[in-house]
């Protein structure tokens, strides 16, 4: 149950990034409206593309630094975590290792915006 859940996490975390970058690149409707010509397309899609692209690459190395991160916490603590947090349902493991995830996570936005 707990692997579902660790899964599921990963997985919204990935689509709530990409999301977040794809939908920040916003422009003034106005401004659109007024420099558009018509023939220009709507929807820039190389620009589209490279900021999926970019997008999928940053999280893929965010994903990889918390995983390093997750072993080199399980490395320092005297007992194993995921024994700890699956077998023995140890709140206090878990609440330890979620501080660390979210302080990781935050060091890594903050390097990657």
């Amino acid at each position: 149950m707990a692997k579902k859940i660790v899964h599921l996490s990963f997985c919204l975390a990935i689509i709530w990034i990409v999301s977040a970058s794809v939908l920040s690149n916003h422009v003034d409707a106005q401004e659109t409206v007024n420099q558009a010509s018509v023939t220009e397309p709507m929807i820039d899609f190389k620009a589209l593309t490279r900021d999926i692209i970019g997008s999928l690459v940053f999280s893929i190395v965010g994903l990889v630094i918390l995983m390093i991160g997750y072993k080199v916490f399980d490395f320092v603590t005297p007992y194993h975590l995921d024994k700890q947090i699956a077998d023995e349902n140890n709140t206090a493991a878990g609440v330890a290792l979620a501080g660390v995830l979210i302080a990781l996570g935050l060091i890594v936005a903050a390097a990657i915006g």
